[in-house]
């Protein structure tokens, strides 16, 4: 079935409605104030509906592209032996866990900047590091595309993952419309 606007099942006002969602984030600013800029788009990705933060956002800090490249190769504090790049330690091997030093907790190298803000990827720091060239802080990760960098798949799961909440466990089957904005303003 048609409605006036053109599209299937979806009532002009739910339309309007989406339009005005993706007007107010392409305007918003996202993390620490400063809007990012060369991002990958990652609206045509298919969201994922359930995610398991170990089995699927976790596994990306130790091996996002299946040659045991990760986040942890420069964000480890190897087991207290050193400082993680950035102040940033994901390695699942150190104390406290990655989760722990990621939601909630502001960037000691970029105040201001909070890395995951659950169900705001938006303006989550650690969103904005991986999708955007042009960041409130640093370049893009992982740095100078190391491992041939992230996937949008892989950016668009850690997206949802956020958007869902960035549970410890596994996020709700059902978290969002299809109509939700993804990503940052090309």
């Amino acid at each position: 079935m048609t409605h006036g606007c053109g599209v299937r099942r979806w009532p002009c006002a739910l339309l309007a409605l989406a339009s005005a969602v993706s007007a107010g984030v392409a305007t918003r600013s996202s993390a620490g104030g400063v809007s990012p800029s060369g991002c990958t788009s990652i609206a045509g990705i298919p969201v994922a509906q359930s995610i398991q933060y170990g089995a699927a956002i976790q596994s990306i800090f130790v091996n996002f592209n299946g040659q045991a490249n990760g986040c942890a190769d420069c964000h480890t504090a190897a087991m207290g032996a050193s400082v993680p790049s950035g102040y940033l330690d994901l390695d699942p091997l150190d104390f406290p866990s990655p989760y722990v030093n990621l939601v909630n907790v502001e960037s000691p190298m970029y105040p201001g900047n909070v890395y995951v803000v659950p169900n705001h990827p938006e303006r989550s720091f650690l969103f904005q590091k991986i999708n955007c060239d042009f960041s409130a802080g640093g370049e893009r990760m992982p740095l100078g595309n190391y491992g041939g960098g992230l996937s949008p798949e892989l950016q668009a799961l850690i997206y949802d993952w956020i958007a869902a909440g960035a549970p410890v466990g596994t996020t709700d089957a059902i978290f969002r419309g299809t109509f939700d904005v993804r990503g940052f303003d090309q």
